[in-house]
């Protein structure tokens, strides 16, 4: 608890103790003589000196007089009524010391010891020695001057300032007889157990509503000996529901069942001695930490079957994830700019600091269409900035020796059980995790699967943030650097996307709808699928879940950048070749009242929209589909649909996100009306992708003549509903005109104010 204490130049030391004491409501705590005030640097974390004997000395001596700002602190410093305090002098450092047990592998919390910087290594272990009661012959120090530096203070006669003290410091301490002393520093038990500590961070994890115990359930088809029929069953049971997507299967393992065979046939050959072992796994209150010494059979056992099946050709099948990230998991915010989270996307996922760049796993060279859609169509150049690969995440979860490579150098975890506060998750358990924050995500998650009950395949990983929004880690290759202690990890079952798989949200298009965007289902799309397809596999979806009964001809699919509808996908696209997909990957889903115009990638679909100024209204939107980007032919469209002579129509391009709503009062003078342009795709049109707003008129027509009443009733209607629509009511900086205010009785001249 900080607070500032104001207090006069000439109050003395005992005084202002008295003050502080007030000020921090202790009187009910603890006695006002068990406390004291102490110089305090806390930039250091440092006590300075105290101030013993000089309990009747002026504030302002014992600060060195009067100043705006000091460069330290004063701490208020307490005690137990049976202990006496220590004195303080400079010129001293403080010291934290942890006691490092190696054989119980644990660190101590800290203990304070105060030395000089002259003082020897072997006067300062001597010193250590009467406070922890550490044989000081066989002690070795270790100081920790940053993070992950650690310097093992070997030489008896060099000084502390020589080895680096400073005001405050940190140092392990161990005096076990062992021959780890004989080893070299960096190859020593005492620097793996420290540099471990370094690394280790603490997360909660919410599990899911499940019982652990169903989890030997699920892994039963691992000892199911000779009935190969009853182990691909279970197999089958184990990959997760598959549910309707046999066709994005089919695309993408066509080997998976030839696969399955030869790696089920090995594991039973491997398996016939280890029949009879037992697969039951522990109960949630007796889990047993650490797991790198875990005896459960069946996770052992669940990691030997994926590694058999991924060794035997992992060209072709891999245990991979995808990701589909709900923020918070309510479909209310599906509607967030897919093209901002996937480029935020590392920072709401993990970093590894301590691994080289990653190439792409498949080295795929594709292009987008819907980064420069039409420049695309004209110019066939392809580009490789935005590659798909690169955001999906899609690295492999293994090395080649089957191995997980975050299992192979840190390997620490450990889990116990927690009891959480109440209301936050009740009906689930809670795992306190102590976890190497260099390990994995892809050994993270196996860690987990005794706890979780199923393969880590069948359960994602979701890290919430303090407002309380979850972001799915899927990046597997990725490391827990970025996790931070206390953070919260949320586990959701679920079938973990395949190498190659993508989760899209997919929303509605509503154009003339008060809210266009209506969330309407979570999809997968494969990498390989022609946007037919993943309408064919669409349809059931919308039939069952969202009670849309549509014909494939009758809805189209096109990208979606926040709110803001843009290119249309043709059904002869393909996924990562023609069209990019990102992890948080969004589209619109528009239903069509005819048959689809856009058949080519040189059209373009612009929506309209005609204002009438002597109605003072806005009609519905109309699609236009041009052949080009000139403004005569959208001139000629618009006279077609409206009936308004050639030579009177009026357009402008609507401002801000779709629908691009304005008030029926500001628009027939806030737009920039009629451009001077032949071509839609220069300033200050920039039409250059589907889904662009434009307004349009008839020149000819008069603006209606508005009461002051009316003028007032229809603001009013129209700021209800800019507001409903999340669109502020604007004025125009160029209405402004600027007044004189003069003043009776004075000369105009003198007191005229602008």
């Amino acid at each position: 608890m900080e607070n500032k204490l104001e207090v006069h130049k000439d109050k003395t030391l005992k005084e202002a103790v008295e003050m502080a004491y007030k000020m921090m409501d202790l009187e009910e705590v603890i006695p006002l003589d068990c406390c004291r005030l102490v110089k305090y640097d806390e930039f250091h974390d440092y006590l300075e000196r105290s101030y013993e004997g000089e309990e009747d000395t002026p504030m302002g001596l014992l600060l060195g007089g009067v100043k705006s700002t000091y460069m330290f602190d004063l701490l208020l410093e307490t005690r137990k009524p049976d202990q006496v305090f220590q004195s303080y002098k400079p010129g001293e450092v403080m010291v934290k010391v942890h006691v490092v047990d190696l054989k119980a592998e644990t660190v101590a919390a800290p203990i304070t010891v105060r030395a000089y910087l002259n003082q020897t290594v072997t006067e300062f272990k001597q010193l250590i020695s009467k406070a922890t009661h550490l044989p000081s012959e066989s002690m070795r120090i270790v100081l920790e001057r940053c993070y992950n530096d650690l310097r093992l203070l070997s030489v008896p006669s060099k000084t502390l300032k020589a080895e680096g003290f400073f005001r405050s410091n940190k140092v392990f301490v161990e005096s076990s007889e062992t021959l780890d002393h004989q080893a070299a520093f960096t190859d020593s038990h005492l620097w793996k157990l420290l540099d471990r500590h370094a690394n280790t961070i603490r997360l909660f994890v919410l599990l899911p509503e499940q019982s652990p115990g169903s989890y030997s359930k699920r892994t039963a088809y691992q000892k199911a000996g000779g009935d190969s029929s009853n182990v691909d069953d279970d197999c089958e049971r184990v990959k997760g529901p598959s549910g309707n997507l046999k066709s994005v299967d089919a695309i993408l393992e066509e080997s998976t069942e030839k696969l399955k065979s030869l790696s089920l046939q090995q594991q039973q050959d491997g398996d016939n001695g280890d029949s009879s072992k037992s697969t039951e796994t522990s109960d949630f209150e007796n889990i047993e930490s650490p797991l790198n010494e875990r005896g459960s059979s069946t996770s052992v056992d669940n990691r030997e079957l994926e590694q058999h099946i991924q060794t035997s050709d992992p060209e072709n099948f891999q245990s991979e994830e995808r990701s589909d990230s709900d923020v918070n998991n309510d479909r209310s915010t599906s509607s967030v700019d897919s093209d901002i989270l996937s480029s935020s996307h590392s920072s709401d996922t993990l970093c590894n600091a301590d691994s080289a760049q990653i190439p792409l796993a498949n080295g795929l060279d594709s292009h987008s269409i819907t980064s420069s859609r039409r420049t695309k169509a004209n110019e066939g150049k392809k580009e490789t900035w935005d590659t798909a690969e690169e955001d999906s995440g899609t690295d492999s979860e293994y090395d080649e020796s089957g191995k997980s490579r975050g299992e192979m150098q840190y390997m620490y975890f450990k889990a116990d059980p927690y009891a959480a506060d109440e209301g936050s998750g009740e009906g689930h358990k809670w795992l306190m995790v102590h976890v190497d924050k260099r390990i994995t995500l892809a050994a993270f998650k196996q860690h987990l699967e005794p706890f979780v009950g199923v393969l880590s395949s069948n359960f994602k990983v979701f890290r919430v943030y303090t407002s309380n929004q979850e972001f799915e880690s899927v990046r597997l290759n990725e490391t827990l650097s970025s996790f931070s202690d206390d953070t919260k990890i949320t586990i959701r079952l679920g079938r973990a996307l395949k190498k190659g798989e993508y989760r899209v949200k997919v929303c509605q298009l509503l154009v003339n709808e008060q809210e266009p965007c209506k969330f309407l289902l979570d999809a997968v799309f494969a990498k390989g699928m022609t946007v037919r397809q993943s309408k064919e596999e669409l349809i059931p979806q919308l039939r069952e879940q969202c009670g849309l009964d549509l014909s494939i001809d009758r809805f189209r699919l096109r990208k979606k950048t926040w709110k803001n509808p843009g290119t249309v996908f043709l059904d002869y696209h393909i996924y990562e070749e023609d069209i990019n997909i990102s992890s948080n990957w969004e589209v619109f889903l528009e239903v069509l009242d005819g048959v689809e115009k856009m058949k080519s990638m040189s059209q373009l679909a612009i929506l309209s929209k005609r204002w009438r100024p002597s109605e003072m209204k806005l009609d519905p939107f109309q699609e236009l589909v041009l052949e080009s980007n000139s403004v005569d032919e959208l001139r000629e469209k618009l006279s077609e649909i409206s009936g308004i002579p050639l030579e009177d129509i009026e357009f402008a391009k609507g401002r801000g996100t779709f629908p691009c709503d304005i008030s029926v009062l500001d628009i027939h003078q806030d737009l920039d009306w009629n451009p001077k342009v032949s071509t839609l795709n220069v300033w200050p049109l920039y039409i250059c992708d589907d889904g662009a707003v434009i307004f349009y008129r008839d020149r000819t027509e008069e603006v209606m003549e508005l009461t002051e009443e009316q003028r007032n009733e229809l603001m009013k209607k129209e700021s209800s509903r800019l507001q409903k629509t999340g669109h502020r009511v604007t004025y125009s900086p160029r209405k402004e005109k600027a007044l004189k205010i003069y003043l009776d009785g004075a000369p105009n001249k003198d007191v005229a104010q602008d």
